[in-house]
C-alpha cells in the first residue's frame, strides 16, 4: 500500500491529491457514495454526521492500528499516517491472504507491474523491498488501430499478421518502459520481476502466439499461461528481469481476471461476492459457498467511449457525471476542462438523469434523434442509446446467470467489487438506475481500481502467490454464457431500462 505522511490540516482527500495520490470518488466530492475510504491513524476530527451515515453503509476493510474514513470528509487535526489504497487508480488488496511479502534475492531491485487492456496500456515500476512506486505511465493501446475489441484484433492478425500487432504491443511497451526508468533514474539492470497481465487475446497477441483458434468454435487457447520467461526476449535493455504471465481460466476468463481474483480476494473472508469487470469483454467471477464460477459477456466498448458518437476516453474534458437539479442537467468534466466529448461514467449518468426526468422512456427511446447535455453542446444520440442498452443488457445478464448458478439473490451478495478504471469511477445508483446492476447490490459496492494490476503487483512479488493464482484458476467453473438458456432470457429482459 501507497503511505502518504500529511502535516497540515484539512480536508484528507486534498492532502491526497497535493501528494499526488488522487483517490477513486464515484460522487465527484459531493458526499453521497462512501467510496473513498482510506485508513488512517494519528490526528484527525471525529466523523460529522454526514460521514458516520455514510461509513455505517460502506464495506470497511479491517487494518490493525488505523481507522476507516472517508478522503472527502476526515479531517486533520494534526500529523496522522494515511494508507491510501489507490496508487494512480491502482487498488492494493485490503485482505490477508497470508501472502508473503518481496520473497527474491537482492531486495533493493525494482519489479514491474503492466496491465494490457485492449482499450489501454498501464505500466507500474515499484521497489520491491517495499513496494513504493517509483514510476508509472498509461497510454492508449496502439493496437487499436486495427479494432476496439478483441474480435477486431483476431480478424486483423488473420490479414495482416499476428507479427504485426506483436510488434505494435511490444514496441509500445517498450518506449513506455523506457520513459518510467528514465522518469525513476534507474536502470533497466534494476529490475529482476515483471508481471504481465491482460485478457487471453492479448498475452497470445503479446507472446507472438496464433489467435484464430480463439475466435472459431470452440475457441480454443494455444495456451492458459501461468509462464515465466525471460524478458530479454521482448526487452532486451532488461537484462536481469524474468517476466511472469498469470494463468487464464479459459479464452474468454482471462489472466486479468485471475489477478482480480488474487487482488481482492473474492470469498476468502466467507461471506459470497462478485467481481465485475465493467469493460469491452464484461468478465466476472462470484465467490460463494466454497466455490467460484467465472464468465465473459461481449458487453463492446460503448463504456469506454468508444463507437459513441461523441465519445472519448475518460480525458481531461470528458463529462463525467450528469445529474438534475432544480430542473437543470447539471454536468461535471474530467479536470474541470472545457467539455470535449463524453466518456462511460457520463454517459450512464446522463441516460439515468433522463430516465428519471422522463425524457428517454424504459424502451431507451427519445423524443428526437438527439439530446443535448445541459449547456455542453454535446449530444446523446438514439444509437448511443441503443449501443448502451446493449452493453449493459450484457453484464447484466451476465451477472443474473452468476448468481442463479450460485442459487443466490442479490440481496445475499456481501460486496461487489466493481474493478476497472470505468468500474471504480461508475455511480452505483446510476449504474442501478440504468439495470446494470440489481439495485441492492448498490450499497454494496467496492471500487476496486484495476485489479488486473494489483494482482499482477502482487504475483510479481511473492512465488506463493504464483501458487495461488494458479489453484484459483485450475479450481474455477466457467459458464459459457453463448448457449445458457438463463443467460439467453435475462439479456432480453435486461435490454429494458428498467433499474
Amino acid at each position: 500500500m501507497d503511505k502518504v505522511r500529511a502535516t497540515t490540516t484539512g480536508v484528507l482527500g486534498d492532502a491526497l491529491v497535493a501528494a499526488g495520490h488522487p483517490l477513486p470518488m464515484p460522487c465527484r466530492g459531493r458526499h453521497t457514495c462512501g467510496k473513498c475510504g482510506v485508513h488512517v491513524a494519528g490526528e484527525l476530527a471525529a466523523p460529522d454526521a454526514v460521514e458516520a451515515e455514510l461509513l455505517r453503509r460502506v464495506h470497511q476493510p479491517a487494518l490493525p492500528g488505523y481507522s476507516y474514513r472517508l478522503a472527502c470528509l476526515a479531517r486533520f487535526t494534526g500529523e496522522a499516517s494515511v494508507i491510501a489504497s489507490s496508487i494512480s487508480g491502482i487498488v492494493v488488496a485490503d485482505v490477508d491472504l497470508g501472502l508473503p511479502a518481496y520473497d527474491g534475492p537482492a531486495p533493493h531491485t525494482l519489479g514491474c507491474a503492466i496491465d494490457i487492456g485492449t482499450t489501454t496500456i498501464t505500466v507500474l515500476l515499484f521497489r520491491l523491498s517495499d513496494n513504493e512506486l517509483l514510476a508509472d505511465a498509461s497510454q492508449l493501446n496502439h493496437q487499436a488501430a486495427h479494432g476496439s475489441d478483441v474480435i477486431s484484433r483476431i480478424d486483423a492478425a488473420a490479414r495482416v499478421g499476428v507479427e504485426v500487432l506483436q510488434a505494435l504491443v511490444v514496441d509500445q511497451l517498450s518506449g513506455m518502459l523506457r520513459e518510467v526508468l528514465e522518469r525513476a533514474g534507474e536502470p533497466g539492470s534494476a529490475v529482476t520481476r515483471m508481471c504481465i497481465t491482460g485478457n487471453t487475446t492479448m498475452l497470445h497477441l503479446l507472446t507472438g502466439l496464433p489467435v484464430a483458434s480463439l475466435g472459431a468454435h470452440p475457441f480454443t487457447p494455444q495456451t492458459l499461461f501461468a509462464t515465466s520467461l525471460p524478458a530479454t526476449g521482448f526487452f532486451p535493455f532488461l537484462t536481469e528481469a524474468e517476466i511472469y504471465l498469470p494463468p487464464a481460466i479459459s479464452t474468454f476468463v482471462g489472466p486479468d481476471i485471475t489477478c482480480g481474483l488474487l487482488a481482492t480476494g473474492l470469498g476468502t473472508q466467507g461471506g459470497a461476492e462478485l467481481l465485475v469487470d465493467v469493460g469491452t469483454n464484461g468478465e466476472m467471477a462470484l465467490a460463494a459457498n466454497g466455490r467460484l464460477w467465472c464468465c465473459s459477456t461481449a458487453a463492446g466498448p460503448a463504456f469506454e467511449g468508444a463507437e459513441i458518437s461523441a465519445g472519448m476516453p475518460a480525458l481531461p474534458g470528458a463529462i463525467d457525471d450528469v445529474w438534475e437539479q432544480d430542473g437543470n442537467v447539471r454536468f461535471t468534466t474530467i479536470g474541470r476542462k472545457r467539455p470535449k466529448g463524453i466518456c462511460g461514467t457520463g454517459l450512464i449518468s446522463a441516460i439515468d438523469t433522463y430516465l428519471r426526468l422522463d425524457t428517454i422512456d424504459p424502451t431507451g427511446a427519445m423524443a428526437g434523434s438527439s439530446l443535448l447535455v445541459g449547456d455542453s453542446q454535446i449530444s446523446i444520440t438514439q444509437d448511443d442509446v441503443r449501443r448502451l442498452q446493449l452493453a449493459k443488457a450484457a453484464v447484466a445478464a451476465g451477472v443474473d446467470t452468476l448468481l442463479w448458478e450460485g442459487g443466490l439473490s442479490p440481496e445475499e451478495i456481501e460486496v461487489l467489487h466493481l474493478a476497472g478504471g470505468f468500474g471504480s469511477y461508475l455511480q452505483p445508483r446510476s449504474a442501478a438506475g440504468i439495470g446494470l446492476i440489481p439495485w441492492p447490490l448498490a450499497e454494496k459496492t467496492n471500487p476496486a481500481g484495476n485489479t488486473a494490476l494489483t494482482g499482477a503487483v502482487l504475483l510479481a512479488l511473492s512465488r506463493d502467490a504464483r501458487r495461488t493464482a494458479e489453484t484459483w484458476a485450475a479450481e474455477a467453473t466457467e459458464l459459457s454464457l453463448a448457449n445458457h438458456r438463463v443467460w439467453m432470457d435475462r439479456f432480453i429482459e435486461n435490454m429494458a431500462f428498467l433499474g
